[in-house]
C-alpha cells in the first residue's frame, strides 16, 4: 500500500501544475489581447463631400474616402455601406460595389458617387411640397478587411462617419406655351433658290413655295408640293415659352439655359437663352430661335397637321443655391417630356 504522505504530495504536485498551466494560459491570452490592441490599424477619412450634380428627378452626391495602410502588405477596400435619410425618414441602405487597393505602408483616395431620386423622398416625406430645403443625412460605414497574414489582428476594422447636407425640394412641372412659327418670306425663298445647288430648286415659283410652307405650318394639306422642304435651307423663325414650375417650394434660380427641343422624336431647334422671368417658384424662359426647312421632317409636319405634338426638352444650366446651402454653382441636367399645342 502506498504511503499516504506520498499520495498527498503527488496530488499536490498535479493540481499545482494544473493551476500553473491555467495561469499561464490566462496570462498568454491577456498578453495577446494587449498585443492586438497595440497593433496599428488602418484609418479612413472623408476627404471631400459635395453635391456633384442635380437634375429635376435626382441628385448625385460625391465623396472621397482616403485609406491609410500601416501594414507591410497591401489591403483592399471592398465596399462602403451607406444609410440615407431625409428629414429623419430612412430612405434606403446600400453598399457601393466599387473597391480599391491600398499599397503597403501607403495611402489611397477613391471617389464614390451615389444618386438619390426625388421620387423616393416624396414617397416618405408627407409634407414634401411645403419644404424649400430638406435635411439629408448619410451614415457611412467603411469596412476594411485585414490581411490574414497580420498576426493577432481582427478580421476587419469598421469606421463610421455621419454626413449632412441640405438639398432643394424639387417637384417639377414643365410646359410649353405660345408656340409660334413664322415662315420665310418670298424674298428669302428667292435668295435661297439662287444659292441652291439642287436642280429642283431652279424651277420653283417663290410665291407658290411661300404658300406651301404657310400651309405646312398651319396644318393644311398640300396636294402638290412645290418643293421638298429639305431641298432648300430656308430659315423659319420660332418663339415659345418654356415654363418651369416647381410644385415644392425651392426656388430654382438660374440665368441662362442651353437646350435641345425635340418634336415628335425629331430635333427642331437647339440653342441657349438668357431671357428668364421669375415668379417665386416659377421660371419662364422666352425662346427666340430659328430652324431650317431641312428640319421639317415627316414627324414634325405631322405635329403641325395635328395641331399638337409631343416634346422632349433636354439641356443644362447652372443652378445657384443660397451660399449657406452650397457655395458653388451646381450643374443642373434635365430631360423632360410632355405634350404641347402648336396653335
Amino acid at each position: 500500500m502506498l504511503n499516504k504522505k506520498i499520495v498527498w504530495i503527488a496530488l499536490g504536485l498535479f493540481f499545482g501544475s494544473c493551476a500553473s498551466s491555467d495561469m499561464k494560459i490566462s496570462t498568454l491570452a491577456e498578453g495577446l489581447g494587449k498585443a492586438a490592441e497595440k497593433l496599428p490599424k488602418p484609418t479612413a477619412t472623408i476627404e471631400k463631400f459635395d453635391i456633384k450634380k442635380i437634375s429635376l428627378r435626382d441628385i448625385t452626391f460625391t465623396f472621397d474616402i482616403a485609406i491609410n495602410n500601416p501594414y507591410s502588405v497591401a489591403i483592399n477596400l471592398d465596399a462602403v455601406e451607406l444609410d440615407f435619410s431625409a428629414e429623419k425618414n430612412k430612405l434606403f441602405h446600400t453598399a457601393t460595389s466599387k473597391g480599391f487597393k491600398v499599397a503597403a505602408k501607403g495611402k489611397a483616395v477613391s471617389s464614390f458617387d451615389v444618386t438619390l431620386t426625388y421620387e423616393s423622398i416624396i414617397k416618405l416625406v408627407q409634407d414634401y411640397n411645403s419644404h424649400d430645403y430638406l435635411a439629408c443625412d448619410i451614415d457611412v460605414m467603411v469596412i476594411i478587411p485585414i490581411p490574414k497574414t497580420i498576426s493577432n489582428a481582427p478580421e476587419s476594422v469598421k469606421l463610421n462617419f455621419k454626413l449632412s447636407q441640405k438639398i432643394p425640394a424639387i417637384k417639377p412641372k414643365i410646359s410649353i406655351a405660345g408656340f409660334n412659327v413664322i415662315p420665310p418670306s418670298q424674298k428669302d425663298i428667292e435668295d435661297a433658290i439662287k444659292k441652291s445647288v439642287v436642280s429642283a430648286g431652279k424651277n420653283v415659283d417663290p410665291l407658290k413655295a411661300v404658300n406651301m410652307f404657310r400651309s405646312l405650318i398651319q396644318g393644311k394639306p398640300v396636294e402638290k408640293p412645290e418643293i421638298k422642304p429639305e431641298d432648300l435651307d430656308l430659315k423659319f423663325k420660332v418663339n415659345f415659352d418654356i415654363i418651369l414650375e416647381n410644385q415644392a417650394r425651392a426656388p430654382l434660380k438660374f440665368n441662362s439655359l442651353e437646350f435641345y427641343f425635340i418634336v415628335n422624336s425629331d430635333q427642331l431647334v437647339n440653342g441657349n437663352t438668357t431671357v428668364v422671368s421669375k415668379n417665386e417658384t416659377t421660371s419662364i424662359l422666352h425662346i427666340v430661335n430659328e430652324f431650317s426647312s431641312k428640319n421639317l421632317t415627316k414627324a414634325v409636319i405631322n405635329a403641325f397637321k395635328d395641331g399638337r405634338g409631343s416634346f422632349t426638352l433636354k439641356g443644362n444650366t447652372s443652378l445657384h443655391l443660397p451660399p449657406e446651402i452650397l457655395k458653388h454653382p451646381l450643374l443642373l441636367d434635365f430631360k423632360e417630356d410632355g405634350n404641347f399645342n402648336l396653335r
